[in-house]
């Protein structure tokens, strides 16, 4: 199917489905979310899906290369940090970024104690931290599933006030163009 481009009349490639974003929009379409006027009103309830506490705040990176989010897990309780500095809409793409994470059982690497991954959440000793999940890169899988699952949650919150509707068209393309992989 090809569909025309609106300002110059020419042909326009379809944009492929991708099976990612298919699978992740089912997957939090399943997870029948509450009406919340942010993201962050989600943790009780993604606390309640997961069977594990979860704490969000403000995680300042060290270094230039360091995530601008991650999830630290520590004596059973998710933390999850992100970067203070930015928006306040790019902190709430963060927390949906990490809850996606969370929601799908995405494990993230054991490290050692005393790590020196220059990072610092809160006043969370990282003498005691058991695992971190943070992005390496868009083109793994895990990162791809957690960012298309930000996305929808994202969405949820904005139409959360009013009947909840389909993703659009639209909004799909968008999703998929973010999440595409430079090969």
């Amino acid at each position: 199917m090809r569909r025309r481009a609106r300002r110059n009349d020419r042909d326009e490639p379809p944009i492929p489905a991708d099976p990612v974003v298919d699978e992740c929009r089912s997957f939090v379409h399943s997870l029948d979310l509450p009406r919340v006027e942010s993201v962050r009103d989600l943790r009780s309830y993604v606390e309640e899906l997961i069977g594990e506490p979860i704490q969000i705040g403000p995680g300042k990176p060290a270094g230039t290369d360091t995530p601008c989010g991650m999830v630290v897990k520590s004596g059973g309780v998710n933390y999850i940090g992100y970067d203070p500095e930015t928006s306040t809409a790019h902190q709430d793409h963060i927390i949906a970024h990490e809850l996606g994470h969370l929601l799908k059982g995405h494990r993230g690497s054991r490290v050692s104690p005393a790590s020196d991954d220059g990072v610092i959440l809160g006043d969370l000793n990282t003498d005691l931290w058991a695992t971190v999940l943070n992005r390496t890169n868009y083109a793994e899988t895990i990162e791809r599933e957690a960012e298309a699952i930000a996305s929808f949650l994202q969405a949820h919150v904005t139409t959360s006030t009013s009947p909840p509707e389909p993703q659009s068209e639209a909004a799909d393309r968008i999703t998929r163009t973010l999440m595409r992989r430079n090969d």
